[in-house]
């Protein structure tokens, strides 16, 4: 009774107990859904853009976004990453409105400035 009859043939363990799974074991025919790439690079390069150079790699990160979208939507739910587009789209329109506007803000300022530094004039 010790053994519970570990050693009979039909008991204890299936074969390959504590295995891991062979490669297809479940659904035949469906693998989980992967990650677009260009979905990736995207939202890397948007991030990158307020770090390195703030206009060209947000534009670039704009255009992987809209393919990755269009690749995704395509693959009929075999790729996922709509998130990951989502959110290199934020990123990348917000530095582009960030850099447009500190750019306006300085010209406006050197332009102020240049006005009154010339118009005032000393012992008229």
């Amino acid at each position: 009774m010790g053994s519970l009859g570990m050693g009979k043939p039909g008991y204890g363990p299936p074969p390959g107990y504590g295995q891991p799974m062979p490669a297809g074991y479940g659904y035949p025919g469906y693998a989980p859904p992967s990650t677009e790439g260009n979905a990736i690079a995207a939202l890397i390069l948007a991030i990158a853009s307020f770090l390195v150079c703030p206009v060209i790699p947000a534009i670039i990160a704009l255009v992987l976004a809209g393919s990755a979208k269009r690749n995704i939507l395509a693959s009929g739910g075999a790729k996922q990453g709509l998130g990951m587009v989502t959110g290199a789209r934020i990123v990348a329109w917000a530095n582009i409105v960030l850099v447009t506007l500190v750019t306006i803000v300085v010209i406006l300022g050197v332009v102020a400035f240049r006005h009154s530094s010339t118009s005032v004039s000393i012992g008229s």
